[in-house]
């Protein structure tokens, strides 16, 4: 059987963080808790991962829906998410999901290609449709519904349910590959962001010998690693040890971040090049733009640390 003819590696649109607004009949979706992926369904499947990485080994079990007939020739848009017992996305159950063998599920919530058509310029709606019309279900993935109702009653379902906030997606609005836009906004119950890890601060006590706390940071608008904060609460023993020993695998004598940032950090810190990503979830931002009440959720390999970015609502 012959492969479908299918483009190459597409960026995925991004949502910003806002305040979605009357004038516009905003369609809303669950804001799902994992690893975004665009899936190029040929008879066999590619899985990109959000840095146009193929990613498919890791995640064997949806490997099946590249030979769904269904699916054939399309590109798709979704979250990869581990639930818990009660249906739940958990991000840590993702982070584990190879120890405790669990199994991903794809979300699918956009289509990009069709038998050959670029469909990134249709509106939302019309795509959302298509896609819905598909009836694309299998063992590891499906086309979640839309939330019915106004903003404050999918944020209070959501809450309820305990998932991490809603995306409000503008129905005329086309795919913008790449950019964060105002088409897409998200909504978060609490505040979590992605951050980069520049150096971090040394144990005392029962974590002497390993790490005491990260230091985080994002990228500002001159492209420079600005001081967020320290993360010390959220990681185990044994997370902590896995991550001193990457970060000083990766370490360097001079700090990552700006040196008035720098300046502020007590001596004794470690350093290191700013590679990798954690996810943190605050309460919020104090007046001198550091992270209140700062708890490690999970690495995100999935980010690239030049993305990492202060979110503002729109």
């Amino acid at each position: 059987m012959m492969q479908a003819m299918l483009p190459g590696p597409i960026e995925p649109m991004k949502a910003r963080l806002g305040d979605p607004g009357k004038g516009v009949a905003w369609n809303f979706e669950v804001k799902w808790d994992g690893y975004r992926a665009i899936a190029f369904c040929s008879g066999g499947l590619k899985l990109q991962g959000r840095r146009l990485n193929e990613i498919g080994a890791d995640f064997p079990e949806i490997k099946p829906l590249g030979s769904d007939s269904r699916a054939r020739g399309l590109v798709l848009d979704g979250e990869l998410v581990v639930v818990d017992e009660d249906g739940r996305p958990d991000f840590q159950l993702m982070q584990s999901r190879r120890e405790r063998q669990l199994e991903a599920h794809f979300m699918i919530f956009d289509l990009l290609w069709a038998d050959g058509t670029d469909l990134r310029p249709m509106p939302y709606l019309e795509r959302r449709a298509r896609l819905e019309a598909l009836g694309l279900t299998g063992p590891t993935w499906s086309v979640p519904e839309r939330l019915a109702g106004e903003l404050n009653e999918v944020l209070e379902a959501t809450a309820a349910l305990g998932l991490e906030g809603v995306v409000a997606k503008d129905p005329d609005s086309p795919y913008v590959s790449g950019r964060r836009t105002n088409y897409w906004l998200k909504v978060k119950h609490v505040k979590r962001q992605e951050f980069v890890i520049g150096g971090w601060l040394p144990g005392k006590g029962h974590r002497s010998g390993s790490l005491g706390s990260l230091l985080v940071g994002y990228y500002d608008g001159n492209s420079e690693l600005r001081l967020a904060g320290r993360v010390g609460t959220g990681m185990g023993d044994e997370l902590l040890a896995e991550l001193f020993a990457t970060l000083s695998a990766s370490a360097r004598v001079d700090s990552p971040f700006v040196a008035e940032d720098a300046a502020s950090i007590p001596r004794g810190a470690g350093w290191c090049e700013p590679e990798l990503v954690i996810e943190v979830r605050f309460t919020e931002w104090t007046r001198e733009g550091r992270l209140r009440n700062p708890v490690f959720v999970g690495i995100r390999p999935d980010k690239s640390p030049r993305e990492v970015v202060r979110e503002e609502p729109a």
